[in-house]
């Protein structure tokens, strides 16, 4: 009996050692397992890193993809006020183009107008004149203010050159030929006479966009001028407002 119970004995020593080395197998095994969550974890936060550096890549590309070309063609009329309403009311022809980039449009804009003036002014030379022909060179900066669904609110600011234009263009200098064929007398020597004044203005546009990204527009600008000249006797202190309708579009991305 003693002899089956030391068996017995014997036969569970080498049992005992079993939950110490599962014991230690699991602890190895936890480590292995927190290390590969840990590395998980470097990975996932170094994918998320280069997530976030890809979507500001993107996002980069996507601004650069935004800005496209800009075109619009306006006709309107042309307000003086003060003493420079002895012009009267004109009509305006003219165009704009540019870049537009997200809330951003700068635009090179080009306007004429045209007409007798409502009352005659004097020039240097005191003869009357009722001539009148005038334009806008400039660029405009734009900025969105308010957009829905089809509808755009810009507020600008612009500057550049305005010309007033005193006298008729076909007045000129005779040539060489006429000069020796017909004399001086013969052949009218006056000359046209510009006056050109800076032009600050600033002002609201109002689009509506169809589906094909053309829009509709109404602009109001007001501009700020000197037509006063020593080529010119008669005060024309003031400044004027424009009123267009225009039709543009936007070049697709």
């Amino acid at each position: 009996m003693k002899k089956a119970n030391i068996f017995v004995i014997l036969m569970l020593i080498p049992l005992m050692g079993i939950p110490q080395n599962d014991f230690n197998s699991g602890i190895r095994s936890n480590n292995r397992t927190s290390e590969r969550f840990l590395f998980d974890d470097v990975l996932l936060a170094d994918q998320a890193e280069f997530k976030l550096r890809y979507s500001d890549s993107l996002a980069i590309n996507d601004s650069i993809k935004k800005t496209i070309f800009h075109y619009d063609f306006f006709i309107g009329t042309f307000i003086p006020t003060q003493k420079l309403e002895l012009l009267g009311v004109k009509p305006a022809v003219g165009v704009s183009f540019g870049i537009n980039s997200e809330r951003m449009t700068y635009d090179l804009t080009l306007e004429m107008r045209f007409g007798k003036t409502k009352n005659s002014y004097e020039l240097a030379n005191l003869e009357m004149t009722n001539n009148y022909f005038g334009g806008y060179l400039g660029i405009d900066v734009m900025r969105d203010i308010w957009t829905g669904k089809k509808n755009q609110v810009l507020f600008f600011v612009g500057g550049g050159a305005d010309l007033f234009e005193i006298e008729p263009g076909d007045y000129r200098d005779p040539n060489f030929v006429e000069y020796i064929l017909f004399g001086e007398d013969q052949i009218q020597t006056k000359s046209s006479r510009n006056i050109f004044s800076h032009n600050f203005n600033f002002g609201l546009t109002f689009r509506f966009f169809n589906k094909k990204k053309n829009y509709y527009a109404i602009r109001y600008r007001y501009n700020m001028v000197d037509y006063n000249s020593n080529k010119i006797r008669t005060d024309v202190t003031g400044n004027y407002h424009s009123i267009t309708l225009s039709f543009g579009g936007i070049s697709k991305e």
